[in-house]
């Protein structure tokens, strides 16, 4: 049965491209959920502090960095995508289970670092699924379709875990939300077990490489928030990327790889100790649900014009902007915690904190975006594997350093100053990306005079 047989394609621009893509909803909703649930689980539930989130949330990002690797060459030399897809979700359903039927901080821990292995197996399979299943007229909207229905997950499942907090006896709720997050990968198991097949004829040459050759597929993969590795790196792989990195100093690519890696590093730190800090000016579980929810909400309510803010060359401008508003979001929560919790009562404290992550997560919606387009403009008569590693590489560092960094500048000097140094390390990022959009104009100008090519306005 040929592609366009096996389903009808959906309306161009329509949240879903054909109705198989309903199955990522439900296991993102689970993904969500539990993630809101685990910092909560550590202080309601197991009376921890800072110091063990900070190491679930450092345990998680170290076991994802090498996991993405060996998932993307397992999803390369095996071939296959729906098989990848079942193994990811029945993990997690058997994961949460066995959380939810033997609480307690050590079986926490080891899940949520085998959660970290196991996530990035679905990764590098959904989306070759999507680049080998839709014809290349339908892929710009089936990968936009892939991400706002991953978007519209995370939002049920963050609003299904603040309904069922707010309907639950006070204290209690969070281990029957690891019940739910179950069921909900369960059903896309059995979704994917029922309506996904693998192509009968791969897409020639569809490997994890093949991603970083179409702008929407690539953007579609920075957002899974795993670590993107298009060839597995070997110790020749890292000698090319020092040396090419040597000849690129004078070039933008550096200056991305920096600005990228002191944003992932201050959005680590703060993300880390954001939820224990509402604990602390107490903020009940429910409403910490609901200041993620309005996070995940805006994200999926402004994606859908994100593409369209960037186009006409307004990449550069979206990321700096993007980036700026993050800077004045976690500023702004700096100054709260700086403030003694007395002047305020609780739902001051819970609108403020309402506002502020809902607009970050604005400004992650465009500032994904915007910097997967720079990246992937960047790629042209560069080796594609070798930006991508060395981005990942970064990425994955400046998780696993923000985690760790973030429980013992809480723990030690308070959350004051673990969100201004998150606040300055985002600043940070913004100069680098100004620095980088002009050196690549400068090094286009310099290609189109040594071409001879008329410049264009």
């Amino acid at each position: 049965m040929s592609e366009r047989a096996a389903g009808r394609p959906g309306l161009a621009g329509g949240i879903v491209a054909r109705p198989w893509l309903l199955v990522f909803l439900p296991v993102n909703a689970a993904a969500s959920s539990f993630s809101v649930a685990l910092p909560l689980l550590i202080l309601f539930t197991f009376h921890g502090n800072i110091l063990e989130v900070a190491l679930a949330s450092t345990l998680y990002n170290f076991a994802v960095i090498p996991a993405s690797l060996i998932w993307g060459f397992v999803c390369d030399r095996l071939g296959v995508r729906s098989p990848l897809l079942l193994l990811n979700y029945v993990s997690f359903a058997v994961l949460f289970l066995v959380l939810a039927a033997r609480p307690s901080l050590p079986t926490l821990l080891a899940a949520y670092m085998a959660f970290g292995f196991v996530a990035p197996s679905s990764a590098a399979a959904s989306n070759l699924l999507i680049l080998e299943r839709f014809s290349p007229e339908e892929r710009p909207s089936a990968y936009a379709s892939f991400s706002e229905l991953s978007m519209i997950g995370n939002v049920l499942g963050v609003l299904l875990g603040f309904v069922w907090l707010v309907s639950s006896p006070a204290g209690e709720g969070l281990i029957d939300i690891l019940y739910i997050s179950t069921a909900a990968a369960l059903t896309s198991a059995v979704g994917v077990a029922l309506f996904i097949r693998d192509p009968p004829v791969h897409h020639p040459r569809a490997t994890r490489a093949t991603l970083a050759r179409h702008p929407e597929s690539l953007d579609a993969r920075l957002r899974l928030y795993f670590p993107f590795f298009p060839k597995l790196p070997t110790l020749g792989s890292f000698r090319r990327i020092v040396r090419w990195l040597e000849e690129e100093a004078t070039h933008e690519v550096p200056l991305m790889l920096a600005a990228g890696f002191f944003f992932g590093l201050g959005s680590s730190i703060f993300n880390t100790s954001y939820a224990p800090y509402m604990v602390s000016v107490s903020v009940a579980a429910s409403g910490i649900f609901l200041v993620n929810l309005s996070n995940s909400a805006a994200q999926a309510l402004v994606l859908p014009f994100t593409g369209r803010a960037c186009e006409g060359g307004k990449s550069p401008s979206v990321v700096q902007l993007a980036s700026w508003g993050r800077v004045v979001s976690y500023a702004s929560v700096f100054g709260l915690a700086l403030l003694p919790a007395a002047l305020f009562d609780r739902n001051a404290v819970l609108g403020i904190n309402i506002l502020a992550y809902g607009i970050i997560g604005v400004t992650y919606a465009f500032y994904s975006t915007s910097s997967s387009l720079l990246l992937f403009r960047s790629l042209e008569g560069r080796s594609a594997g070798s930006l991508l590693g060395a981005n990942s590489a970064l990425g994955g560092l400046a998780a696993v350093l923000g985690a760790a960094a973030s429980g013992v500048a809480s723990h030690e000097l308070g959350y004051d100053v673990t969100f201004a140094l998150s606040a300055a390390l985002v600043a940070v990022a913004v100069p680098a990306w100004l620095l980088a959009v002009r050196s690549f104009q400068r090094r286009t100008a310099l290609q189109l005079t040594r071409t001879g090519a008329p410049q264009r306005g």
